[in-house]
């Protein structure tokens, strides 16, 4: 069963769970690729043992996982059943879900993503999903009035950590402010009009900048889970990545993708490099 539902909150279980476990999220990627280098064909079946082997290494041992849903999508409606039965198995473990799947639509539009990913009673039971804003930030309101409703969350790209995000999410609106700063200002202010609390509600967002952007931007978030990408690439280091929300532990998700998947396929390994980033991370805290 999802962990979120009616009367609980993603944000409440993720400050549950990582108090206990850890900050740790552990991406999930299924690509051609990594498939090949764990000596697995590139098939739907394929995507079932792959998923397998991450659970079993991890165990209870991560607070979530964060999925490429394209490297399932691909594969039709034999990887969207593989996605749901990884989902499921997370869920057993008692470990939150988030679907990275970027969704972005008009806001009409916008609350069928739902039915697919979001919440116990979609068809992937995901526990929080992906968006872009490039639409208008007001085509989020249908998606965020229904994690609100189901405990769940979505977590919206602020800032990206590819290296060509600063075209677009570093250019500056008529007011002077990035569109980076201008989504994340929105996300607030949709939580203090429609949450009333100080508590982490269901604005979520992804922060993958660097310093001193990353601060700011995290400053600007105060009610947000936060999703912060970059832990394991070559370009960053530990402490950079961790610095901006070393005052908001309880509501940052850390994701490690390569630095953990290159341990594979071996389980015992796969859980040595989980083991290796939690103290990783408790160095730099």
């Amino acid at each position: 069963m999802p962990l979120t539902r009616e009367g609980t909150s993603f944000a409440g279980t993720w400050s549950r769970l990582s108090a206990q476990r850890g900050s740790l999220c552990l991406g999930v990627a299924p690509s051609a690729s990594w498939l090949r280098r764990w000596e697995l064909d590139d098939t739907s079946e394929s995507l079932d043992r792959y998923g397998d082997i991450i659970l079993e290494a991890a165990g209870d041992g991560v607070a979530g996982y964060k999925v490429q849903v394209p490297f399932y999508l691909r594969h039709g409606t034999a990887g969207l059943a593989a996605l749901r039965r990884f989902v499921d198995g997370a869920h057993e473990r008692d470990a939150l879900v988030l679907l990275d799947a970027k969704v972005g639509d008009a806001d009409d539009t916008m609350a069928a993503y739902a039915d697919l990913y979001l919440g116990p009673d979609s068809q992937l039971g995901g526990d929080a999903v992906t968006t872009c804003a490039f639409m208008g930030t007001a085509t989020l309101h249908p998606l965020l009035r229904i994690a609100q409703d189901s405990g769940t969350a979505v977590f919206t790209l602020v800032r990206t950590s590819n290296h060509g995000a600063g075209e677009v999410q570093g250019s500056r609106t008529a007011g002077g402010t990035s569109t980076a700063e201008a989504i994340a200002d929105a996300l607030t202010g949709w939580h203090t009009e429609h949450c009333g609390t100080a508590q982490p509600g269901p604005a979520a967002a992804v922060v993958g900048a660097r310093p001193p952007e990353s601060a700011q931007l995290v400053d600007r978030l105060p009610h947000s889970v936060l999703e912060i990408p970059g832990l394991g690439r070559a370009d960053r280091r530990t402490e950079e990545v961790l610095a901006p929300v070393r005052d908001a532990t309880d509501r940052a998700m850390l994701t490690v993708t390569t630095g953990v998947l290159r341990h594979g396929p071996a389980p015992t390994a796969l859980r040595a490099g989980i083991r290796w980033w939690h103290e990783e991370i408790a160095r730099h805290r």
